[in-house]
């Protein structure tokens, strides 16, 4: 008996699963477990989504660059490294040029900053892993509590770059081209929620001309972020939901729906992408499976500007 239970646990019968599947994920929430992320999953409950970026003034030896966005880790003590950790080899089977992490690595406490830091260290690409801070890294008191936020968000960025990762906090990174041109510009923009978002601070410098993708964690504020000179904005936050879901989160928020929630949208001739995260999403749910997105840069073309324009 214990020899077929591990066999289907490690060669599970995905279409006959969904029953229990969903019986589990709507127990635990039931008991207030949805944060709960202890083990590995089977790779074909994640989706690894592929999507091209087009991207003007993209230097010719760029294209075919490949970025990887993975978002929301939520490191914590509900959501363990055995889960994690599956997701970095997972990216490294991309090959990716350059691996994004749009905010709320950590939800634990100063622990968790050195945790998620070497874990990010598994990532194998050709440049340093970029990050980005979320509400979540300023700690669940850092609105109310601003100096304790920030030291918090400090000591995480710290731990970052120690393992060798780049934080973007309203800062620039550039991936000069070879054989000349201009370069890829990519700005992280800090957390909105506790106010330490300067978009003003991060664009200064940054041409319109430029390849410019935007990093920023809450796409709540997309629209107040149009005067900018971004081409392509990389967001997460949503774990692809809206608020008010459940029957708690009608009673909190009865009438706050999210214009963003999950994947792509052209926002007046822009480009957001929302990318559902990696962990306390609402598993039962198909639209809240954990996310990998992969996009491949190309030139933008005239067709490209029409069918945004268009949509």
């Amino acid at each position: 008996m214990m020899r077929f239970v591990l066999d289907f646990l490690q060669h599970p019968e995905w279409k006959r699963q969904h029953g229990w599947r969903k019986a589990i994920f709507d127990a635990m929430a039931r008991l207030g477990l949805t944060g709960l992320h202890g083990l590995p999953l089977n790779r074909r409950w994640i989706e690894i989504h592929r999507r091209a970026m087009p991207l003007r003034g993209l230097a010719p030896s760029q294209v075919g660059l490949k970025i990887v966005q993975i978002s929301d880790l939520h490191y914590s003590p509900v959501v363990w490294r055995r889960y994690l950790v599956q997701f970095m080899d997972w990216v490294n089977d991309l090959e990716p040029d350059i691996v994004v992490v749009t905010g709320d690595l950590i939800t634990g406490g100063y622990n968790y900053a050195g945790r998620v830091a070497k874990l990010l260290a598994h990532i194998h690409a050709a440049n340093p892993v970029i990050c980005t801070l979320g509400n979540h890294d300023y700690s669940m008191i850092g609105k109310r509590h601003p100096r304790e936020g920030r030291r918090r968000a400090d000591y995480l960025e710290k731990s970052l770059q120690d393992q060798g990762h780049i934080v973007l906090r309203n800062e620039v990174w550039r991936l000069a081209p070879t054989g000349g041109g201009s370069p890829l510009t990519i700005v992280g923009l800090d957390d909105e929620w506790t106010g330490s978002s300067d978009p003003e601070l991060a664009f200064v410098g940054v041409k319109a001309a430029d390849a410019v993708i935007c990093l920023n964690h809450n796409p709540a504020n997309c629209l107040a972020l149009m005067p900018y000179p971004w081409q392509w904005m990389l967001s997460g936050h949503t774990h692809g939901r809206q608020l008010g879901t459940s029957a708690v989160g009608r009673r909190l928020y009865p009438h706050k729906r999210r214009r963003y929630t999950h994947g792509y949208y052209c926002v007046d001739g822009r480009h957001l992408y929302v990318n559902r995260g990696l962990a306390y999403g609402q598993r039962n749910h198909h639209w809240c499976r954990p996310e990998i997105t992969l996009f491949t840069l190309e030139a933008a073309t005239a067709s490209h500007a029409a069918k945004a324009a268009s949509a």
